[in-house]
Order: structure tokens, then C-alpha cells, then sequence
């Protein structure tokens, strides 16, 4: 629900200085552990293992070109039972690695063409073993003239995530990353940009497979900066392995920027125009790669400029008084977000890269907010006019050296070194003016100005390495990371026209919070089985102070300063059954945790009127949840999952209520709860009704119940039965267009931990051309064409009823124009001519 302020209206902490820099929390006992893991990765480089094969082959068309991200399986020739499945890169090119000598057949697929099956291939103990290239026919359909070609499909299921790949999606063009993650499977966005995967809000964002370390409010804007444009794929991943933060109880989502490995010079350019109810929006990009056999050189660049509108709406009930509150807001923002990066493949097998990126963002935001107040059974005797102006800067910067090892022996070593850092400030001047409803007349006057500041630092090396051992694979690895957070918030009394600093009111926050974690995990397959079983250990150490004339304490600390320092293991583990040369069946458990972010740690108010604001809790306890989830795949598309999670100190946003100076506040914070229970159910299925016509359907049903009693009438029993569905057709037409339709719908749900949501759905509508003797595309979309994304819900909590509702242009027109470019000379053949085993060793 669109009621977190700080999120709309730009309010971030402000800081002056920097936070101590106190020692990595590396206890003598961890230290142990951490020292023995770095003798056994040593050891392991040097020991010798049973001798396994590397298959490998290229897919072509009949006339030479390479067939990109076929489906490439290898089977036992004696039953036809899986032994291993790959996806062919964008040259064409598979590999299976680790197989174990045998007769075999190996099955090729791929849309639009028809499969592909070998000979028995009698593989022996040589250590790598080429094909020649497999040679796919095209089927085509005589539907006025139609012809199907290869295409990456837009939803692949894998054995460990789900991909959802961006440039499949027509109506992907002119959206941002928050709008592609609703059409993500099992994904959902709330009306307040929290994002749910699996009925659960616990979700980490990746970018790149790197942590982002912005709270809730920040990672929004962020994300709506990142367009379509930038964006590869986005991966989810339920039951992160060991290998992976334990942070995040719902799972990851990796959102994987574009990359183009083409030899050569190579680019695109992108230029888009979306228009709303009210305003336009502009958005463009340019993507820039140069490589030859020893350097690839990549840069990007992407810009938006947008005027917005939102409203939200908030009736409340409290001390036998009513407010009725209705607010617009109508915004500016300019956006550019910019890569930078180098790959040196200095041997067969090494690259070295480094990578820079960044982004600006700034906004000016005007909300209009009307509150008509009285006794309940009555009319209206004053009316508050909040008319909030606010000006809010955001940028971040980040720096990568990476350096990846991979030979055809199956050792792999990856090292990441990175420094990132955030800052976001903002200014708000906020009137609060009292009127006589009926004449109009000024009854009294409060005025307030609050400037904010947020500086973040990050600093993260971590290092993972794998090789195969007792016919399995070995994976470990350590990471240790640093953020700190500075948010400081000056409010203002403004008197007579002239701002005066209010210290009550005025407060410094400073978090910072070290990581050190190892882990080790092993997986094997024998037979028509597969298991994998692994343990992270995380020590964190955070401290969060608050400075502020005023001492604030709460029931678990009674201080302003809290200190944490705790050893935690996450196990992980996973059973796999290849039933069937088409039936998978797999069993995982995993132990997380989510710790409080610095946003919600932050007790500072951000308001959208003197009498309704937001605020962080400094005392706020991590969560931890165990998971169980039982999965089938069949026929490598339809998966269905069963999954159970108990989440203890489970935290979310509370609307509770407070009076000052004689008014009934409420206010939004984040609590504690005693308990979350989660049963999900999950079924994703990419399918064809005919060669031109794909679909892809998504249906996920949970049951949530959050259960909390914090006394004096504040209990919290809410239970929800939720269904969420999203379907996707993506027809071929003649003359080279394109049709795509998709829409979503959630049924009542629970947000907040304490109201009750109405249904939620949208849908949207493309057309796409390829012109230009295909080097570009025009793409046509309308989103949300019934004007259906107006969200609803109601709060009964503590002596507060509330009924919110809003919405924002969700309607809306957009045109968007890409344009390829490249070096003509790249040719398959100088592609085959690398060699797979050189192409796996440098990327």
C-alpha cells in the first residue's frame, strides 16, 4: 500500500561527518574456522580426481549460422534417463561437463526447429570430447506466409532459478525495473514497491549478483531508474544454496544488466516516449562494445526524464474523531544511470575485469493534501491544508575488480573486490494550515521544514572457489563486508516566514554493521540422483546511535545506543529425483534471516501532514525463517512447487496511533511481530498453442498468518488466503509484427501486518516491427488500459480504523525505438574458430 512517505516524497535521513570505523566483528573462534577454510581451499587445488569427461558441440542452422540458447539434453542410451541438461549460449555453443564415461545420446531443441537427436556416442576417458556441429531444420507454418524463427524464450525454468528474460517481452520496452518485476513468476509488487515472491516480503535484490545494500524507499527509486534497456534478465531464486547471503527469507532476485560479448564493434541505441493521464515521460539509452581476442571494452548509458502523479486517500477513526484525508502529488525527476567496465582475458583460462557504475537522480515533488476533521456523527468543524513542497537528490557509485579462473577440469575460482557508496538528501518545507470549513477562515498555523541527508559506504571482498571431488563438486568460499550508514534530520519550526532549528525534534542516526561469513557445500549425482547439502556460518556485528536532545528508548533496550553481535549457521540442503527422462522431482530446506534496514532503524519522521507521518524503530531485532519446498519440473517447462516457511521475530509495517499537543496522531513504523506462517503453492508453465503463438502462465496461492500481541488491545490475528495469476500471449503476424498481451490479478491479501487489502490487476498491450532490414524495433504499447491499478484497503489496529486507497498513471501510451548496429565482419565461423573450451575459460 503507497503509504510509506518517505518513498514518495523524498524524505531520506541527513548526516554531517562520518560514522567510526569500528573493527570487523571477527571473533577468535570464527577466525579458526575462517583460517582452516583457506588451508582446505589450498589443499583441494592440488588433489587429484577421478577422470571425468567434457562434451561439447555447436548448434548451426542449415545454413551455417549459429542457433542461439537451444535446449540441449544428454541421455543414457540404455533407458533414455536424463544424465544432463545446458542451454546453448548466443553462438550456438553446449557443454556438459563432469559426465562419466558410457553410451549416451545427446537431443538438441529449439523453437522453430525441429529436435535433434545423435547417434550413441560411446564416450571413453578422454578428457574432452568435441561434436561435430548439429544442423537444426526450421518448421514453418503457412499462416499468410508466416515463417517461426529461434527465439529466446522468455521464461526458462533451470534447475536452481527461474529466468525471465527482458528483450522476449514486447511490452518489456519503456519500463522500468520495478514495472518488469510484477511480470517476473511468483513475483508480485504491493501498492507501497515492496516486493513479494512466494506470499513473503523477504526478498534480496541483486544487481549483477551483487547485493544492493539500499533500504526499501531507495531501492524503489533506484529501480525506477533502471530501464528495460539496461536489463538482460531477471533471475529468482526461491532456495538460495550456501553459496549466497543468508539474508533475504523469501529468496533472491538477481537483476542481470546487458552485456553484449560479441566480437567487434557493437551497440544499440534506444529512444522512448510514454505519456499518462496527465504528463509525459521520456527515456533513452546507448550501449556501446568493443572486443577483440585479448580485451573487451562495454560502456552504457540511459537517461529518463518524467513528470508524475499519484494520489493516496486516507480516512481514519480515532478518539471519536474522523479525518478525512485526500492528497495529490505531482512530480519531476531526471534520471542517468551509466556503466563503465573492462575485461583482459589474460590467459586461456583467467579474465581480469573492473567495472564502474553509477547513477543520479533528481525530483521535485508538489503534494496537496486536504483533511477534513470533526467529531464522528458530525460534520467537519476544521479543515487542514498541508500543501508540501520537497526537492530530493540521490546518487551512488560502485566499483568493481574481479578476477575468474575456469579450466575444462572443472576448477573455478571467482575473487570480488568492490566499494560502493550512496548518498540521498532532501528538503521539505511542509505548511500545516487550519481553516473554518464553511468561511474559509484561518484558524491557526504550523509550519515546519525538515532537510535530510543519507551517506552509505560499502566495502565487500569475497572469494569462491569449486572443483569436482568423490565424483561430486566441492564449492567454498568466505566474504566479509562493511556497510555504514550516516542519516541525520534537522526539522525546522518555521516562524514568521523564517526557518528555526527545533533540537526536540532533531536527531542523528549512524548504523553500521560488519559481516564475515564462510560456507562449504557439496553436490553430487549418482544415478537418477541428485543431492546437495551445504553450511554458511555469519557473524554480524552492528551498532546503531542516536543522537538527539531528546533520549529515545523502547521496551527491549531502554537505550539509545544498541549494540548486536551474534554467530549464526545457515544450513542448507536439496534432494533431486530424475524420475523420468521428463519428470524432475526435488526437495530443498534452507535457514535465513533478514536484518532490520537502515530505513526502518532510522527514527526519524517523515510526514505528509503534522498528524500523519512515518518513522524507524532503532530497536528492531533480525528475523530468521526455515523453509521447506517440494518442486516437480516436467518436460523441462511446467514447474509446480509446495513450500512451508515459520519466520520467528517476523518484522513489518505497523500504522499505529499517538497524541501530541492535544491532537491524535497516526503514524507508520516497523514492529516485531511474534510469528508469520507461509504455505505457498506455485505453477509456471511456458507453452505453444501453434508455432506462432506462445504463452506463458503463472498461478500462485499462499496462505499467510500473522499473529503478534503487544497489549493494552493492540493484537495483531490476521490470517489471508491469496491467489495471484499473470498470463502472457506472444503471437507472430505477418510482415515481421508482433503482438503481446499479459495481465496479472491478486486476490484480497494482507499488507502491513494489519490491513486487509482489496484485489489488485492490470494488463497491458504491444505491437512490435522490425524494420530496417532488422537492425531496428518499434515497439507500441498501452499499459493498463482499463485504468484497473487503484489499490484499497482497511486497518482495524489498536482503537485506529483507516481506509486507504490511491493509484498513480498506470494508464498509459508509450512508443519506443531500438536500433543495432555492429561490425559486419563476425561470422560464425570466427566464433567456432575460439573454441568452446577458450570461450567457457574467459567469460
Amino acid at each position: 500500500m503507497r503509504l510509506s512517505f518517505n518513498g514518495h516524497f523524498g524524505h531520506s535521513p541527513i548526516a554531517a561527518g562520518s560514522p567510526p570505523d569500528p573493527p570487523i566483528a571477527l571473533t577468535h573462534q570464527f577466525a579458526k574456522v575462517m583460517k582452516k577454510l583457506f588451508a582446505l581451499l589450498l589443499l583441494l587445488t592440488n588433489v587429484a580426481f577421478a577422470q571425468t569427461i567434457t562434451l561439447s558441440g555447436t548448434v548451426v542452422t542449415a545454413s551455417g549460422q549459429p542457433v542461439p540458447f537451444a535446449t540441449a539434453t544428454l541421455h543414457h542410451a540404455a533407458d533414455s534417463s536424463l544424465a544432463k541438461a545446458a542451454v546453448a549460449d548466443a553462438n550456438g555453443q553446449y557443454l556438459f561437463a563432469g559426465v562419466r564415461p558410457g553410451n549416451y545420446r545427446v537431443v538438441l531443441t529449439a523453437v522453430g526447429y525441429a529436435p535433434w537427436r545423435s547417434q550413441v556416442l560411446a564416450l571413453t576417458n578422454e578428457a574432452a570430447t568435441k561434436l561435430p556441429p548439429a544442423i537444426l531444420r526450421e518448421t514453418t507454418n503457412s499462416l499468410s506466409e508466416v515463417s517461426v524463427k529461434a527465439r529466446k524464450p522468455l521464461v526458462e525454468v533451470q534447475s536452481d532459478k527461474v529466468v525471465l528474460n527482458i528483450e522476449s517481452s514486447i511490452t518489456a520496452a519503456g519500463n522500468s525495473a520495478i514495472e518488469l518485476l510484477q511480470k517476473a513468476p511468483g513475483v508480485q509488487i504491493d501498492q507501497n514497491d515492496n516486493i513479494i515472491l512466494q506470499g513473503k516480503n523477504g526478498v534480496r535484490v541483486f544487481i549483477d549478483g551483487k547485493p544492493s545494500p539500499l533500504g526499501p524507499a531507495d531501492l524503489a527509486a533506484y529501480l525506477r531508474t533502471l530501464q528495460a534497456t539496461d536489463i538482460d534478465a531477471i533471475e529468482i531464486i526461491t532456495q538460495p544454496s550456501a553459496r549466497f547471503d543468508a539474508q533475504g527469507n523469501a529468496g533472491i532476485i538477481n537483476i542481470r544488466l546487458k552485456r553484449n560479448r560479441n566480437y567487434g564493434t557493437n551497440g544499440s541505441a534506444t529512444l522512448g516516449m510514454a505519456h499518462g493521464a496527465f504528463f509525459p515521460k521520456y527515456n533513452g539509452s546507448v550501449s556501446l562494445n568493443n572486443r577483440t581476442k585479448k580485451v573487451n571494452l562495454f560502456a552504457t548509458y540511459s537517461h529518463r526524464n518524467a513528470r508524475d502523479w499519484l494520489f493516496i486517500n486516507l480516512y481514519r477513526e480515532q478518539s471519536g474523531s474522523f479525518f478525512d484525508q485526500k492528497s495529490e502529488t505531482r512530480s519531476r525527476s531526471v534520471s542517468h544511470n551509466a556503466r563503465l567496465g573492462a575485461d583482459w582475458f589474460v590467459g586461456r583460462n583467467s579474465t581480469l575485469g573492473v567495472l564502474l557504475d553509477g547513477s543520479l537522480r533528481n525530483a521535485a515533488n508538489n503534494t496537496l493534501g486536504k483533511t477534513p476533521i470533526g467529531l464522528l456523527g458530525e460534520g467537519a468543524t476544521t479543515l487542514l491544508i498541508a500543501d508540501n513542497r520537497n526537492l530530493s537528490d540521490r546518487a551512488n557509485g560502485n566499483a568493481n575488480l574481479n578476477y575468474r579462473y575456469a579450466d575444462t577440469l572443472g576448477h573455478e575460482l571467482t575473487i570480488d573486490a568492490d566499494l560502493g557508496r550512496f548518498r540521498s538528501a532532501g528538503n521539505n518545507y511542509q505548511p500545516n494550515r487550519y481553516l473554518n470549513p464553511v468561511t474559509n477562515e484561518l484558524l491557526s498555523e504550523r509550519n515546519f521544514q525538515m532537510n535530510t541527508l543519507t551517506n552509505i559506504t560499502l566495502r565487500t571482498l569475497k572469494a569462491d572457489y569449486g572443483q569436482r571431488l568423490w565424483g561430486g563438486k566441492l564449492s567454498a568460499g568466505f566474504k566479509v563486508s562493511s556497510v555504514q550508514t550516516d542519516n541525520g534530520f534537522d526539522f525546522f519550526d518555521v516562524l514568521n516566514g523564517q526557518p528555526v532549528l527545533n533540537p526536540d525534534r532533531t536527531n542523528r542516526f549512524m548504523y553500521t554493521e560488519n559481516i564475515s561469513a564462510g560456507y562449504a557445500s557439496f553436490e553430487k549425482t549418482r544415478g537418477k540422483w541428485q543431492y546437495q547439502a551445504g553450511l554458511r556460518l555469519e557473524q554480524t556485528y552492528s551498532l546503531g546511535e542516536l543522537s538527539s536532545a531528546v533520549e529515545q528508548t523502547d521496551r527491549y533496550a531502554g537505550t539509545s545506543r544498541v549494540e548486536r553481535r551474534y554467530l549464526n549457521a545457515f544450513p542448507s540442503a536439496g534432494l533431486t529425483w530424475n524420475r523420468t527422462q521428463h519428470s524432475t522431482l526435488s526437495l530443498t530446506f534452507s535457514r535465513r534471516i533478514d536484518r532490520p534496514t537502515y530505513q526502518s532503524l532510522n527514527p526519524f519522521e517523515s510526514k505528509l501532514d503534522e498528524l500523519t507521518y512515518q518513522k524507524g524503530n532503532a530497536f528492531l531485532r533480525p528475523q530468521y525463517t526455515n523453509t521447506v519446498q517440494l518442486a516437480h519440473t516436467y518436460k523441462y517447462k511446467l514447474t509446480t512447487s509446495l513450500s512451508y516457511s515459520d519466520t520467528q521475530d517476523f518484522f513489518t509495517e505497523i500504522t499505529d496511533t499517538t497524541e501530541r499537543d492535544g491532537q491524535p496522531r497516526n503514524y507508520i513504523t516497523t514492529l516485531n511481530l511474534a510469528r508469520q506462517r507461509v504455505v505457498s503453492v506455485n505453477a509456471s508453465y511456458p507453452f505453444s498453442l501453434a508455432t506462432w503463438w506462445n504463452v506463458f502462465m503463472n498461478v500462485s496461492a499462499y496462505r499467510s498468518t500473522n499473529r503478534a500481541n503487544f497489549g493494552e488491545g493492540r493484537q495483531i490475528g490476521l490470517t489471508a488466503n491469496v491467489l495471484s495469476l499473470y498470463m502472457q500471449h506472444t503471437i507472430t503476424l505477418p510482415r515481421q509484427w508482433n503482438l503481446e498481451v499479459s495481465a496479472f490479478y491478486t486476490s484480497p491479501s494482507i499488507w502491513g501486518g494489519t490491513f486487509r487489502n482489496q484485489r489488485f490487476w492490470g494488463s497491458s498491450i504491444g505491437l512490435q516491427r522490425k524494420v530496417l532490414a532488422e537492425r531496428g524495433t518499434l515497439v507500441l504499447t498501452v499499459s493498463d488500459p482499463f485504468n484497473s491499478q487503484q489499490w484499497r484497503g482497511i486497518s482495524r489496529f489498536g482503537g485506529l480504523y483507516m481506509d486507504a486507497s490511491g493509484g498513480w498513471e498506470s494508464r498509459q501510451m508509450r512508443v519506443n525505438f531500438t536500433y543495432t548496429f555492429g561490425s559486419k565482419q563476425i561470422k560464425a565461423a570466427r566464433q567456432r574458430k575460439t573454441g568452446l573450451e577458450d570461450e567457457k575459460g574467459r567469460l
